[in-house]
């Protein structure tokens, strides 16, 4: 890893405002995972992991499945999807 801020599992919740386990539960279903580990096995995230953690739990607070959510994050348009779902809330 290079030399940006990283996150361990307890950090990137406090950061994103939610819980070590819900991190970890995202870990497990595959829709977060770490960028590296340190040298004593500890899960690291980087800020970009913070902004897929934000952006998985904005799209669960606008009613979305998990599974729903993981097919976004692995769209290539995922922000035009984002864009439509908040006009389709606004409508």
């Amino acid at each position: 890893m290079t030399e940006e801020t990283t996150y361990t599992t307890g950090e990137l919740a406090e950061a994103c405002g939610t819980s070590v386990r819900t991190v970890q539960y995202y870990d497990q279903k595959g829709l977060l995972a770490p960028s590296g580990y340190s040298s004593g096995g500890r899960r690291l995230y980087t800020e970009d992991d913070a902004s897929r953690l934000r952006f998985i739990l904005l799209l669960k607070s606008l009613g979305l499945k998990l599974s729903q959510i993981k097919g976004i994050l692995e769209s290539p348009n995922r922000e035009a999807i984002l864009d439509a779902l908040l006009e389709e809330r606004r409508g």
